[in-house]
């Protein structure tokens, strides 16, 4: 067995809420959103889905097949009411969306309720966006999907608008919004940090262009590598600091006693975990969002949240 990487990183880690499946139920949101802020860890998570289509052709981009790996029936609590929800139960944790689909929503109303959830957190929020990738589900919303890559740019400049301007407006292609006053703005300042999902080349050039962070989903090391590096190398494009753009990557994570393989996940023995993640620390990556085995009950997955802040985090502080 390779020794343990003796180099120290500054890693934060985040864990996704338990909003999607059988124990999306507010007692069990709260318990477990709780025991995660008192066991360290600096974020809690929400993915994006509002309806599911009974049939759709949209492949989903995250599985070779292209096949999503949940049934449409699983319940979904909405995402950022979720967030919101979780805001008033704790008092420190950060509140992450993983990722906000901006072309299903109105973005004028999309900074409102982002806002609200900043302000009433009093600064917690983190904001993942993404152009998404199911068509049929943002036409039963009513909104367009066509070009979905600019409106989602346009989106995020409506939203800096909004968050930044005492009286704010825009002019573009997609989206237009006459002078408005929108009060109260985020606590977080000059808006709350935006990261950008995706692994596609439009996906980072938007991080590179407009990201605070670059947010992907179980990407292997050598993919976060080279990803990362066209990041930073366009954002310098921009005239922007590539080293001022955070780095994270989500995955599901198992704990065990003995080792394990499990593609593109953390998994293993609390020293298997330490190598996988100073692996991908020396690669940049200075976040990381967990999947816990959620859908094995909230004591499940808070026992095994628990373990890794225990046996793992420490080594990484």
């Amino acid at each position: 067995m390779a020794p343990l990487v003796a180099r120290r990183f500054h890693v934060k880690f985040g864990v996704h809420l338990p909003h999607i499946g059988p124990f999306h139920d507010g007692a069990s949101m709260i318990t477990f959103a709780r025991a995660v802020e008192d066991q360290g860890y600096d974020s809690v998570w929400g993915s994006d889905h509002v309806v599911f289509p009974t049939t759709f052709d949209s492949k989903y981009p995250y599985s070779e097949t292209g096949d999503f790996p949940l049934p449409g029936q699983v319940p979904w609590v909405e995402e950022v009411t979720s967030l919101a929800f979780v805001a008033g139960a704790t008092s420190r944790i950060r509140l992450g969306t993983s990722i906000l689909v901006l072309p299903y929503r109105n973005p004028v109303m999309n900074a409102k309720t982002l806002a609200a959830v900043d302000v009433l957190s009093g600064g917690r929020l983190i904001c993942g966006v993404g152009a998404g990738w199911m068509r049929e589900e943002a036409e039963a919303m009513g909104m367009p999907f066509d070009d979905r890559g600019a409106r989602t740019d346009e989106h995020i400049e409506v939203l800096k608008a909004m968050w930044t301007m005492d009286e704010a407006s825009y002019s573009g292609k997609h989206y237009s919004v006459p002078p408005v006053r929108s009060e109260p703005r985020p606590v977080q300042k000059p808006h709350p940090p935006i990261w950008v999902g995706g692994h596609e080349p439009a996906a980072l050039r938007r991080a590179a262009r407009y990201g605070d962070g670059w947010h992907a989903y179980r990407l292997t090391v050598d993919e976060v590598r080279e990803k990362s590096a066209y990041v930073k190398k366009k954002a310098g494009g921009y005239g922007r600091d590539p080293a001022a753009i955070a780095l994270s990557v989500r995955a599901p994570l198992v704990i065990a006693d003995k080792s394990l393989s499990i593609d593109r996940a953390f998994a293993g023995t609390p020293d298997d975990l330490k190598r996988q993640v100073s692996a991908y620390a020396d690669a940049g990556v200075d976040y990381i969002v967990f999947e816990p085995p959620l859908m094995e009950g909230i004591d499940r997955a808070v026992a095994a949240c628990e373990r890794f802040a225990s046996e793992v985090v420490p080594e990484f502080a």
